[in-house]
């Protein structure tokens, strides 16, 4: 007998009939269970699919409690797990976290390339924006889709004068040590994700913030800004500080927050990167308070947040036994868009239907009319088999990864040109993880290098001949 659930054989015999059907028992449960928790499944996205095609005060306000229940699973279980559970159940796209997410590759590319009207949304997370700067990048809307032209100004500036500026740092010696410290710390941690992820979270931070600001930061700075855009801080971070509806207790409570910024902001105000600037129509004219401020909010958000993901999948999640050629670096760059693709580092693209929008739910067609929020899902549409063979497995070569991935809010890599709303961070989070694909393989090597010789305890370690 096969189970489903497992995947294990039974043979039922005479001497083992008792324990055969025990384990035939609790396999039957198990299946079940899950079966169950699919049932579950489905229900729910089909009610939050209903609310949303009738959308009026009273389904808006149970869309609430829906979105609320799953944003909690969401970060309880993780977003590869939450997401890929109900793609698998519904199929690609999805209704979910109180709007439509769409995993469909063709058509999530399709929203990341059209015009975007944005609202106050990120990641899985509705948020008070208030807590922000009112030039936040993420809830402005472009020029085509009822916004103006200032998400296209900004986005450009930055590209054009913070981007080269840091690019052109990365030659000090000081971010290959901060590469190999990383390694170095980590390789005693077996692939463990829980804690590798603190440590590369504050490489990332020194990273990024010595490249943006020209400036290494100390280690107080690095722990606040850690705490700040680390999913850990809770309330008092950044972005948890500003989720909907859970933040809400903490509007007059948000001493710590508002200490931590106040420590990050002084710290870029005085560096290098703010010396020299000046306002002026090429920046919106903002002041140095606020395009600090805004500096913070992207550089966090964007280089450090989707860089640690990024890193921390390179260190835990490549084969070891897979080959990758570390003097070539379009083979490392393929290894890395590999990772990004099958572990992507941010997920929704959260948008508001300017115009209406037909999509394929459950293999049934429904039209979505303009003002319903939907989210193009990265992590979901890089692992769309019409688009990628085995999508699961890790395969740097396959035909197409440079042309199709989506996993820097963009469709395809190009290191050339900013695109519309490209992470700013790209280039400078792809080479640091080269870098670190590149120290930590060699590390590797030098391990596998090295046996012990003889049973004598006082027996030296030596380098086995290439040979």
């Amino acid at each position: 007998l096969l189970c489903n659930t497992c995947s294990t054989s039974l043979l039922i015999t005479n001497k083992l009939s008792f324990l055969s059907k025990g384990i035939m028992v609790f396999c039957c449960c198990e299946m079940l269970f899950c079966c169950c928790k699919d049932f579950v499944t489905k229900i729910s996205c089909g009610i939050q699919l209903w609310l949303i095609l009738h959308p009026n005060c009273l389904t808006r306000r149970i869309l609430d409690v829906y979105y609320l229940f799953d944003l909690i699973c969401y970060s309880t279980v993780g977003p590869k797990k939450f997401l890929e559970k109900r793609s698998r159940v519904i199929g690609p796209n999805f209704a979910s976290l109180g709007r439509i997410i769409v995993g469909e590759y063709d058509e999530a590319a399709e929203i990341i390339q059209s015009p975007q009207k944005r609202s106050h949304f990120l990641g899985r997370a509705k948020l008070y924006p208030d807590r922000f700067t009112d030039k936040f990048l993420l809830f402005l809307s472009d020029e085509d889709a009822g916004g103006d032209d200032t998400h296209m100004t900004l986005h450009n500036h930055l590209w054009m004068s913070s981007v080269p500026q840091a690019v052109t740092r990365l030659s000090d010696p000081a971010f290959n040590e901060y590469v190999v410290n990383t390694v170095n710390i980590t390789k005693r941690m077996n692939k463990n994700e829980k804690q590798i992820t603190p440590v590369v979270e504050k490489m990332v931070v020194r990273y990024m913030y010595h490249a943006f600001f020209g400036a290494p930061p100390n280690d107080h700075l690095v722990s606040t800004v850690q705490h700040l855009f680390s999913s850990k801080g809770g309330a008092s971070s950044y972005i948890g500080g500003a989720v909907k509806p859970l933040a809400a207790p903490f509007h007059c409570f948000q001493c710590k927050r508002n200490t931590a910024i106040a420590t990050v902001l002084n710290f870029i105000m005085k560096s290098p990167t703010m010396e020299n600037y000046t306002p002026s129509e090429e920046n919106k004219n903002l002041s140095r308070e606020k395009y600090a401020l805004l500096l913070m909010e992207i550089i966090g958000i964007a280089a450090i947040v989707g860089s640690s993901n990024l890193c921390v999948s390179i260190l835990t999640r490549i084969p070891d036994d897979y080959p990758i050629k570390l003097d070539s670096r379009k083979e490392v760059l393929l290894a890395v868009l590999e990772v990004a693709r099958i572990f992507a580092p941010v997920n929704n693209i959260n948008v508001v239907l300017h115009e209406e929008k037909k999509l394929m739910i459950n293999k049934r067609e429904y039209a979505f009319p303009p003002g319903t929020i939907i989210a193009a899902n990265i992590g979901v549409a890089n692992l769309d088999s019409k688009m990628f063979i085995h999508p699961e497995t890790f395969n740097p070569h396959r035909s197409g990864l440079e042309r199709a991935t989506l996993s820097f809010n963009h469709v395809g890599f190009n290191p050339v040109g900013s695109g519309v709303r490209q992470c700013p961070g790209r280039n400078i989070a792809v080479k640091l993880a080269g870098n670190l694909l590149i120290e930590s393989r060699k590390n590797q090597k030098l391990k596998q290098n090295e046996t012990f010789v003889g049973d004598n305890p006082r027996s030296e370690y030596r380098k086995m001949d290439d040979s």
